[in-house]
């Protein structure tokens, strides 16, 4: 028995291929609205931060209003590259997973796999810390 070979041996028939695909498809578009959406938020912070300088002066007491507009700015800019990381992945992952099933390479479709492993490793690592910063929050 040849020690590479599967134990469910298990393969892609059209039926399969034909969700694969479409779902790759949506994966394609979210993965591009995300990166427009956080193209967008970051181009709207540079563009008001005049604006967000003042809400700071008006309802946040104390205070630099120019180090609490920077340290918005950065904490921003890290989310948005978080969120572009992630939909990297996923976008990488539609495009491989297509590519396999239009060329029936299984490993072009494995490495397509791959990526949307990460990508959901990577959100669900995310959602964890979320769900404990929402825990700490709601302690206090």
């Amino acid at each position: 028995m040849e020690e590479n070979q599967s134990i469910l041996d298990l393969q892609v028939d059209n039926s399969a291929a034909a969700n694969l695909s479409e779902a790759s498809r949506w994966a394609k578009f979210l993965s591009i609205v995300g990166f427009v959406c956080m193209g967008l938020l970051v181009l709207l912070l540079l563009a008001e931060e005049a604006k967000i300088g003042q809400y700071f002066v008006n309802y946040v007491p104390g205070g630099n209003v120019s180090n609490n507009v920077v340290a918005l700015m950065v904490v921003v800019i890290i989310v948005a590259a978080i969120v572009c990381v992630l939909m990297f992945f996923l976008f990488k992952a539609a495009t491989l997973i297509q590519r396999g099933i239009a060329t029936k390479n299984q490993e072009i479709f494995n490495n397509g796999l791959a990526s949307l492993k990460a990508y959901f490793t990577m959100y669900g690592i995310l959602a964890i810390l979320g769900a404990l910063g929402s825990l700490i929050n709601f302690n206090r």
